[in-house]
């Protein structure tokens, strides 16, 4: 949540400004008949941006795991280095888009200033459009209600500066902004790491997995929302967008006394502001769903094999045996010696039972809970579709060898013995 319309709020300003410069200038050095190229060259961009997006799709479709992971880091990069440029060039991009403007007015001046603004833009547009890629998978209607909302706010600050009834402090504007980036940059390298660790390009230990888990958990996102309601608070609440700079004598004293009353007010609506903020995480957190996790049932290991019935509903089953393996580390209980192993069940939509530890060999022996139609893993909250577990792989369950016989799961010891799985650790 937010971070879509921080990024499209954050980027549709900057657009913005460069926007309402380049038209401020050619209106400064009579060109109006050159403003319809700048429009021309937004239109081109927007354009641009939305075929980068599908085509992005389209490569998404194809390599699902391995290309989230590559959005996520390559949205960060750009994000980065945008976040950088404009910590530099902040200070005097008025002078520095002036100077293109001016360099645009050669023999082609309407294709120059066409390039400009097209190449200005695009560069916004594709950071949304590499971030909202990143995001794919969480896509909802409340994503796109929260890009058009910052688009929205964007595109009436452009239209305000432009006019001149809205001198917004820039410096603040962007260092806050700057802060909620940071925050987006962190969440993507997160989601970065753990997709690709699901397709093994980065090889994380358990111990990376208890690290890096619980920071892309559905929790973590809430409690991230409520970072970013902080600064949103902080950037529309507690920071002036009416400045005083230009006023002087009295005027300017009545408007520093009235400025004075208005931060207090400002710091009082933003105490109140966190501790409403505070409250909604809680409740989120609170309310989000627990799961069914069922006590998994005891099963004998008589005669060298393990019989469970076969999953005869759509509930995740689990069951428990103990082995000897004597001088070997077992993740299941962290500890050597007797080994409780845990066994799950679920049936898959053929109607087929699906038979797997409880167990992954990137979280370990973390295990699953069953949320609807789907397993979540408890460590990191993978979603897992029954269908693929006994697949293997990234956060899948690790499968176990089995036969059926009649309407019971037949499990050999030999084959947990053997530790084909990696389960046990010497």
């Amino acid at each position: 949540m937010l971070e879509t319309l921080t990024i499209t709020l954050r980027e549709g300003i900057e657009a913005a400004l460069v926007v309402g410069i380049i038209l401020a200038y050619l209106g400064r050095t009579n060109k109006p008949e050159l403003k319809k190229y700048v429009y021309g060259g937004i239109a081109a961009a927007v354009a641009g941006s939305i075929a980068t997006a599908a085509a992005i799709q389209m490569l998404m479709a194809e390599w699902s795991e391995f290309m989230e992971g590559l959005m996520f880091f390559t949205a960060a990069f750009f994000i980065a280095t945008m976040l950088i440029w404009m910590h530099h060039a902040s200070k005097h991009i008025k002078q520095n888009i002036e100077q293109d403007v001016e360099k645009a007015f050669g023999k082609w001046q309407a294709a120059g200033i066409l390039a400009l603004s097209f190449f200005m833009i695009f560069r916004e547009g594709a950071e949304i459009v590499l971030f909202l890629s990143a995001t794919a998978k969480e896509a909802s209607l409340a994503v796109a209600l929260e890009g058009a909302a910052g688009l929205a706010l964007a595109i009436l600050f452009g239209y305000m500066f432009v006019k001149g009834s809205m001198r917004i402090d820039l410096g603040k504007f962007f260092r806050v902004t700057g802060a909620m980036l940071s925050v987006i940059i962190f969440q993507l390298i997160i989601g970065g790491i753990h997709e690709w660790s699901e397709v093994g390009i980065i090889n994380l230990s358990q111990t990376g997995m208890k690290i890096i888990g619980p920071l892309v958990r559905e929790t973590a996102s809430i409690v991230y929302t409520g970072i970013m309601l902080g600064f949103l608070v902080l950037l529309f609440v507690m920071i002036p967008w009416k400045q005083t700079g230009d006023l002087k004598g009295i005027e300017k004293r009545k408007a520093l006394g009235s400025a004075r009353k208005d931060r207090n007010r400002r710091i009082i609506t933003g105490i109140v502001s966190g501790l409403f903020i505070l409250i909604f995480v809680s409740s989120q957190i609170s309310a989000l769903p627990q799961g069914f996790d069922p006590v998994p049932e005891k099963v004998s290991t008589a005669g060298g094999e393990i019989r469970i019935p076969a999953a005869a509903d759509g509930n995740l089953h689990k069951y428990e045996c103990d082995m000897q393996h004597e001088g070997e580390y077992c993740p299941m209980n962290g500890s050597s010696g007797d080994a409780n192993i845990r066994i799950m069940a679920v049936r898959k939509s053929d109607g087929s039972t699906a038979v797997a530890y409880d167990a992954c060999a990137l979280c370990g022996a973390a295990g699953y809970v069953q949320e609807g139609d789907e397993l979540i893993c408890k460590r990191c909250g993978a979603p897992i579709n029954p269908d693929t577990v006994g697949a293997g792989g990234g956060c899948n369950p690790i499968p176990i060898e089995h036969t059926l016989e009649d309407s019971e799961i037949v499990i050999d010891l030999n084959d947990l013995e053997e530790d084909k799985t990696g389960l046990f650790e010497k």
